[in-house]
């Protein structure tokens, strides 16, 4: 801009009124040049920008213009920064002038929205200037000691501006309103303040004023609320509190509803910041909030908008949340908990809405979620209920809720009210499970059964609903109770079943009637918990045979009633009914149907062999069902446009359900049974394990998991199914987890991408670097564990861990039931169990991997000693057995001497001593790191495996390099816990003198720091189970186990080896493990 330009704007105000309406204009072109011409303004004359400003909004008769005035004079006053200018760049006699006029334009302005504005702009202002402190005066010598000077102020005006407009009487409520908007936005400027200014906001909110004075005088209370922390400085605001409440009754009763939720809203906060100051109001605040929230409080009884109605609960709520205890002191655990349950009840009844056609859709799913009848206020009561069962009294809540459902629940005129309390039960009673006794238990019991047998289908449901639910949270003892609570409960759910269907009884109904079957069924498996009051304490006490035996007495009189309609629902689904009905597709089932087959499942895992009276007619439809999904491909289905997504995964859920009731209902049959319908279920498993499966599968976990019911029940009969299985289970027992450490996926990025495991294209071993999935980029963060491991915390494909966690357990139950005839796989599951050796980090991998591996191997030496394994198998041979019992001592050796055997090539050949070829290893396919170093726990593991491995084999079969290498490792292993013990003192002796410098500089300990520490060491000492120097003296019981093993086979031929070992070790530790290895004993 020219200064001519300048000139011509700057000439007159009417000028810099034109310029300031033209931003204003409707016409694109017209306002951009405008606000092209004020920024160049601004920037080149800024001093003459602000006093231009500043008359215009005081002259001008515009509110538009006054307003726009307010809103660029706030960029004015803002802290300058490099690209524009600010407060900063003002001289200081326009500075001078800014400050005066603002005041005065804010004590003149008649607009209410412009008064906030140039409050805005004050409150930008003082959070700037107001901790300035101005120039002192020289002090003058002599003469007598003054008293403490007041605090400073780097903008006195404002306070003495506030101070007159709170308290003027003349001043209108646009100003005093504007005035307080002040005092709210610069709290932690006026804190110094605020005792003087408590007085003067709290007669803000006296009945007479305006209510929108009073919820400004309330906002800036809850501000000075947020900065204020002495109680002292606290207390002076107590009294505003119960004049926010007369606030809140009068924009209620002059029928502002809008207001009266702002008041709301900021009386919350104010229980959010200092619960404890409303300690005398309690008595009066929270009946009245309560009574707020009720379905009628509104004028002439009307109710009050939801929203309203939510924040009057979530007020009492938060006091609830924050100070239980004041609250209870104060109305009484037992009245308090009665009347927030009878206000929550009235939040789940209003939120239901009464649909006719509700149960009319066989398609729609029996979850809450999915209840599109279920509104937002049933939802927000469900919230409420948990968190007040949470926080208050266990034995109060418990009471009202019984009390209310059992009122409620005899209300014939509404069915909505005896839904909601039964839907407050499934809410409350898993929270106050500590306080659940015999009595309580056949209260519950009784409620349910009623429900169950209700006219209305929507309370039958959530009956339904419920009884699932207290079943998982309450485990065995709600089922279990004496009284014979759990078989009424069981007989009830069989009639609704056996029930037609009809408007009293829709699917939709059956479908969760199935569902709460198989949570009253899967609450019998669960440990009974301590703290779930008497009546877990009593299931507690009963031994796992005691409860089995107690379980069959239970469920088995209802095995025939309960399974004539599961039945006929799995013959349905077999027969593709589900494609027929209105909304449904091929393949899809109905959730009725769905849910029948997991029941089979239960009740077949329940009852075990008194199952075998309905396994003839059960498992011919489950292989049905089984075999008409069997072949189905979600992704290529999806990608072909024949199902939806939520179809595939309808399908999906029936080949899980499918498969685990056929395995598992075989298991309970027992091996004769099964073995007629063997043949059926392997050519299934061949439809399903196919090789390109994805981690992401929810098929897949199961599908590996599937073998071990049937090993358990066919023992070696199970081979037939192994063909298709075991490539499967291999393939994911090797699979790479993608372990990375956290270090280093902030600092490096791999060259190229490993496998994530999603292996939707991949065969059983397809190279992990070739997958492109492991770069930061194509990770799936969503599917990520975390493992601490040696000091370090890792990250890994969770979805593969899974899988890979349940093929090596499958493998380890094969290798378990088969015994020797598991001899032909005996290569490939050494292979693939000898991999998961070297996913140390991973317990529920490793595990079983190092069980299953001995008994793998004294299965298959006594299957080539006693002949039964036949010439023709390619595992018969002598090299055979040399190739895997070398695999195994590679594995087990690699991970004692990782050092050596990690370390890159010592020569030309690559010759390290036994680690020849073995560096592969220990590296993180595709990323090129390393595995990481193993930790003496398991170093002390391998050891034990070794030791097993020798007094496996004949000595013949152990090569003497093999041996060499064995000792090699185990020495390395000695050295390595040495060093470790070392690196523990130092680091000790390091953190002590680090500990008591800090003491010295600092003269005091912070002690809830400390306590902080130590608790978080002592989790993680329970986590990790066993602690460094033990791990290491095990190591050292474990060594000398390994030698003792070695001279009973080689005796005097391995002397030297054994005191090569001892020499290296450290003299205390010789001390500890002391022997003479002569004539093959070690003592």
């Amino acid at each position: 801009m020219s200064a001519a330009q300048i000139q011509v704007i700057l000439a007159s105000p009417q000028s810099f009124a034109g310029l300031i309406g033209q931003t204003l204009s409707t016409d694109n072109a017209t306002r951009k040049s405008a606000e092209d011409l004020y920024s160049s303004l601004r920037r080149q004359r800024p001093d003459a920008c602000a006093t231009n400003l500043l008359q215009l909004l005081r002259t001008s008769s515009e509110v538009l213009v006054r307003s726009t005035c307010a809103v660029f004079l706030r960029k004015v006053v803002v802290k300058s920064s490099g690209k524009e200018p600010g407060w900063d760049q003002l001289s200081k006699s326009t500075q001078a002038v800014v400050k005066r006029e603002l005041l005065a334009a804010l004590a003149a302005e008649v607009d209410r929205n412009t008064a906030k504005q140039v409050a805005a702009v004050v409150i930008e202002l003082g959070e700037q200037v107001m901790d300035e402190v101005p120039s002192a005066a020289p002090a003058k010598r002599g003469g007598r000691k003054k008293a403490p000077a007041a605090p400073k102020c780097g903008w006195p005006e404002l306070l003495a501006g506030l101070q007159a407009w709170l308290q003027g009487g003349d001043v209108s409520a646009v100003t005093r309103e504007a005035a307080l908007k002040v005092v709210a936005g610069l709290a932690m400027e006026l804190r110094t303040w605020a005792a003087q200014l408590a007085p003067v906001i709290t007669a803000c909110l006296a009945p007479q004023a305006e209510l929108a004075v009073q919820l400004a005088a309330l906002s800036a209370v809850s501000a000075f609320l947020e900065v204020l922390r002495k109680p002292a400085e606290l207390r002076p605001y107590q009294a505003a509190l119960a004049g926010g409440l007369g606030s809140l009754q009068a924009a209620l009763a002059a029928g502002n509803t809008d207001l009266a939720e702002q008041l709301l809203v900021v009386l919350v906060q104010t229980a959010e910041r200092e619960p404890a100051l409303w300690q005398p109001h309690v008595r009066a605040a929270v009946p009245g909030m309560l009574a707020l929230a009720g379905p009628a409080a509104g004028p002439g009884g009307a109710p009050l908008p939801d929203d309203l109605r939510k924040l009057a609960a979530e007020f009492v709520l938060t006091l609830v949340d924050i100070k239980p205890q004041m609250v209870q002191s104060e109305m009484g655990a037992g009245p308090l908990a009665a009347q927030l349950v009878s206000c929550l009840a009235h939040f789940l009844t209003c939120g239901v809405e009464d649909d006719p056609t509700w149960g009319d859709d066989p398609m729609a799913y029996p979850d809450m979620d999915a209840d599109e009848t279920l509104g937002e206020l049933h939802r927000h009561g469900l919230e409420c209920a948990t968190r007040a069962a949470d926080s208050l009294d266990s034995g109060a809540m418990l009471r009202a809720v019984v009390d209310m459902t059992g009122a409620w629940a005899a209300d014939a005129s509404d069915w909505r009210r005896r839904h909601a309390v039964l839907m407050c039960l499934s809410q409350v009673v898993g929270s106050v499970k500590e306080v659940v006794g015999p009595a309580e238990l056949a209260s519950l019991a009784g409620l349910l059964v009623g429900g169950l047998r209700d006219s209305h289908p929507r309370v039958r449901w959530a009956a339904c609903h419920s009884l699932g639910v207290l079943c998982g949270d309450l485990g065995p003892a709600l089922q279990l109770a004496p009284g014979g609570g759990g078989g009424v409960m069981l007989g009830a759910l069989a009639e609704l079943l056996a029930e037609p269907e009809g408007p009293a009884c829709p699917q939709r109904l059956k479908a969760n009637a199935c569902r709460a079957l198989v949570g009253f069924l899967e609450g019998l498996d669960a440990e009974p918990e301590e703290e779930a009051g008497a009546a877990g304490a009593a299931a507690a006490a009963l031994s796992e045979e005691q409860r089995k035996a107690a379980t069959v007495a239970l469920v088995a009189p209802h095995l025939q009633p309960l399974a004539g309609p599961l039945l006929a629902a799995v013959d349905r689904c077999a027969a593709g009914e589900g494609g027929s009905l209105a909304g449904g597709r091929a393949l899809v089932p109905t959730p009725t149907q769905e849910f029948s087959v997991d029941v089979l499942c239960r009740l077949a895992c329940a009852l075990g062999s008194s199952f075998a009276s309905v396994y003839p007619a059960a498992m011919p439809r489950v292989l049905a069902v089984l075999g008409r999904c069997a072949a189905f491909h979600g992704p290529t289905a999806v990608a072909s446009g024949s199902v939806t997504e939520d179809e595939a995964t309808a399908i999906v859920r029936v080949q899980v359900g499918a498969l685990e009731c056929a395995v598992f209902t075989a298991r309970a049959a027992g091996a004769a049974a099964a073995a007629e319908h063997l043949p059926a279920l392997a050519a299934l498993f061949g439809q399903l394990c196919r090789p390109d499966i994805a981690s992401s599968s929810p098929l897949l976990v199961p599908l590996l998991a599937a073998v071990e019911p049937l090993a358990a029940c066919l023992g070696p009969a199970v081979a037939p199914v192994l063909p298709p299985v075991l490539p499967l289970l291999a393939q994911w027992a090797t699979r790479d987890v993608g372990l990375e450490s956290l270090e280093d996926s902030d600092d490096e990025e791999p060259e190229e991408g490993d496998d994530d495991g999603e292996g939707a294209g991949g065969d059983a071993h397809a190279s992990d670097s070739d997958s492109g999935e492991g770069d930061s980029e194509g990770r799936d963060d969503s599917d990520v564990g975390f493992v601490s491991y040696g000091g370090a915390d890792y990250r890994y494909v969770a979805s593969v861990a899974g899988a890979k966690a349940a093929a090596v357990s499958a493998l380890e139950e094969l290798v378990d039931r088969m015994g020797p005839a598991v001899a032909p796989q005996a290569p490939a599951l050494a292979e693939a169990l000898s991999a998961c050796l070297l996913d140390y980090p991973l317990d529920d991998v490793v595990g079983p991997a190092r069980t299953a591996l001995p008994k793998l191997l004294r299965a298959y030496l006594a299957a080539l000693s006693s002949g039964t394994l036949p010439a023709s198998e390619p595992a018969a041979s002598p090299a055979a057995a040399q190739a895997l019992l070398l695999r195994l001592w590679q594995a087990v050796t690699a991970v004692l001497n990782f050092e050596a055997v990690a370390a890159p090539a010592a020569g030309p050949e690559g010759a390290v001593a036994g680690g020849a070829g073995l560096g592969p290893l220990m590296a993180l396919p595709g990323c090129g790191l390393k595995r990481p170093t193993p930790t003496s726990a398991t170093r002390a593991d391998m050891a034990e495996l070794l030791a097993a491995i020798v007094d496996c084999v004949e000595g013949s079969m152990l090569q003497q390099q093999w041996v060499a290498d064995a000792f090699a490792a185990l020495q390395a292993a000695t050295k390595a816990a040495a060093l470790e013990a070392n690196v523990e003192q130092f680091a000790g002796a390091d953190s002590d003198e680090e500990e008591e410098d800090d003491k010295s500089m600092d003269g005091s300990e912070d002690v809830d720091d400390e306590e902080s520490e130590r608790s978080e060491e002592e989790e993680s000492e329970e986590d990790s189970g066993e602690k460094p120097a033990e791990a290491r003296e095990r190591l050292r019981t474990q060594v000398a186990a390994c030698v003792s093993a070695f001279s009973r086979k080689y005796g005097d031929a391995v002397a030297a080896l054994a005191q090569q070992l001892l020499a290296a070790a450290q003299p205390d530790q010789q001390l500890a493990a002391l022997m003479s290895v002569r004539g093959g004993v070690v003592a």
